[in-house]
Order: structure tokens, then sequence, then C-alpha cells
């Protein structure tokens, strides 16, 4: 089962330590963001980022329709 995962990333902008975060609907989307070459991450500089998993499931599987 697949489940909403948080990116959160931290900067910092002249002395204030700023963070944002963006739901993704996998662990896998959220670390391809994190990790890519050329990513936010590099691209603001950032200092810390992490990928939080939820509890909430972003995909769930239906059961097979039965004929009887």
């Amino acid at each position: 089962m697949e489940y909403f995962t948080l990116l959160t990333i931290g900067y910092s902008v002249m002395e204030h330590q700023m963070q944002f975060s963006v739901w993704f609907p996998t662990e896998d989307a959220c670390w391809s963001v994190l990790l890519d070459s050329g990513a936010l991450y590099d691209q603001i500089n950032a200092t810390e980022g992490h990928c939080d998993v939820s509890e909430v499931a972003s995909h769930i599987v239906r059961p097979k329709l039965r004929p009887w």
C-alpha cells in the first residue's frame, strides 16, 4: 500500500531559518524530488531535507468484483 509522504526542506535567508513542506503521493516520488541532480534542494541551497511517510493511504487496492 502507498502512503502520502511529506517533503520538508529547510534553508536560510540572511540570518533566518526557513522551511517549507510539500505533499507527495508516494515515498519514492518524495525522495526523487529531494535527491535528483539540479533539484529544488540544490537550487535554493537548502541545509536540510527529509521525507516523512504519513499513515494516510494514497492508493487503496480495491478487491476484485466476484460473480456471486
